[in-house]
This record gives structure tokens, sequence and C-alpha cells, in this order.
């Protein structure tokens, strides 16, 4: 009978050990998962953020039909001036809206006497410099909202790839993508990964895409995007 009762207690003991494995395990998993969640969706707001801000940066550009009007000439005796008459042909003269119509720069192609507002024949955004500007703005914003579990001895993130298309026969223009990824140092997973070596769960990575689109109003007063969502940003 005592002998019995000492092999039960001993049968006891690693069933008693598997199943607070299998506590430890799941409390692991639930732990380190919820993290995975959080910091996921840090780095997805720093992505976010530095895909729009690149997208901010693209400048409205205009094609005008400009009518220099006309240029001021002597009177005929006994008028009393200014007496105008035109001065050329109408002109077709792009540039930056901002420029051309907000500060009025048209107004260097009018003659002496004036002429009247310009026609917009065209309106459309362009990311200036190859892009320069809509990528350091990625990379400012990604930086400001970097998650802080991806940082330092924590762990790691980047700006794995900036796509600026520039380009308005591409499905994807006028917008700007940016691609992130990091990994962070977990907290109960590592305990498995010294337990069980080559399960490489001392770290978990993450990746992220976003996609910020610039929109402007069009010739016809219409609000404008045309870009496609790129492939994995959906």
């Amino acid at each position: 009978m005592y002998e019995s009762i000492r092999s039960e207690k001993g049968s006891i003991l690693p069933m008693f050990a598997v199943v607070v494995t299998v506590l430890i395990i799941i409390m692991a998993v639930a732990i380190d998962f919820s993290r995975y969640v959080l910091v996921s969706e840090k780095l997805k707001t720093a992505s976010d953020s530095a895909a729009v801000a690149a997208a901010m940066s693209a400048k409205r550009y205009v094609l005008l039909e400009i009518d220099p009007g006309s240029k001021e000439v002597s009177c005929p005796e006994g008028v009393d001036g200014p007496c105008c008459r035109r001065c050329g042909e109408k002109k077709i003269v792009s540039g930056r809206e901002d420029d051309l119509i907000d500060r009025d720069g048209y107004k260097k192609y009018c003659c002496d006497c004036g002429c009247p507002k310009p026609k917009i024949l065209e309106r459309w955004v362009e990311y200036e410099n190859n892009g320069s500007e809509a990528r350091l703005m990625a990379e400012t914003y990604f930086d400001l909202n970097r998650p802080k579990e991806m940082t330092g001895a924590e762990g790691e993130s980047e700006i794995s790839s900036i796509a600026v298309y520039n380009n308005p026969s591409s499905s994807l223009y006028p917008s700007v993508v940016v691609r992130t990824e990091g990994k962070f140092k977990t907290l109960m997973l590592n305990f498995l990964d010294k337990m069980y070596p080559g399960t490489n769960l001392s770290e978990l990575n993450v990746s992220k895409c976003s996609q910020g689109g610039t929109y402007y109003y069009d010739v016809d007063g219409n609000w404008h995007r045309s870009a496609r969502s790129a492939e994995g940003c959906e």
C-alpha cells in the first residue's frame, strides 16, 4: 500500500511540471503577443506619418493661357492718356501655382497697361527635385514617431524603402509609398528561446507599408486623387 502511494506521488510530479511549463508558455505567448500588437500599431503610426508628410510636400503646378493685354502708347493730340494698344498674342506658361497665381507672378508676362487674369488650362502636382524633399520629410517624421520599443537596446527600426510616384502616367501617381521594418526584444518568449535554442523567439520582427496620397483641385474644381492603392498597403 505504501509503495503504491509513493509511486503515485512520483508520477504526479512530472505531470505537474508539464502543466506549469504549458502555463508559462501560454502566459509568455499572451504577454508578448499583446506587445507585438501594440508595437506593430506604433510602427504603423510612424509609417503613416512618414507617408503623409512626404505626400504633403508636393507642389501644385499649372499651365496658364496668359493674355498680355495692352501696352502704353503715345496718345493722339488732344487725347488724354493713358492710351493703350494690344501688345501681342496669348502666351502659354507653366510653373508653380503659388508663384504664378497666389503671388500674381503671371503679371510679369503682362504689358504695362495690365492684363486680365489668366485662364488655367491644366493643374497637377509634382514632388520636386526628383522627390528628394518628399524623402527627407518621410525620414524626419518617421524618426519623430519611431516606437521606443524599437530603439536602442530594446530593438531597431528603419525605413526600408521610399517610393515617390511622380509620373502622371503611373497608376500610383500622385502618392508616396513608405515601407518600414523593425524588431523588438521579447519579455517572456526569450525564456523559451533559452530552453529550446534555435527557436529565435528572443526578438520579434514587424514590417509595415503606408501610402500617402496628394489631393488637389483639378481645372474643373473637382477634388482629385487618382492614385490606386499600392500592393501591400491596402
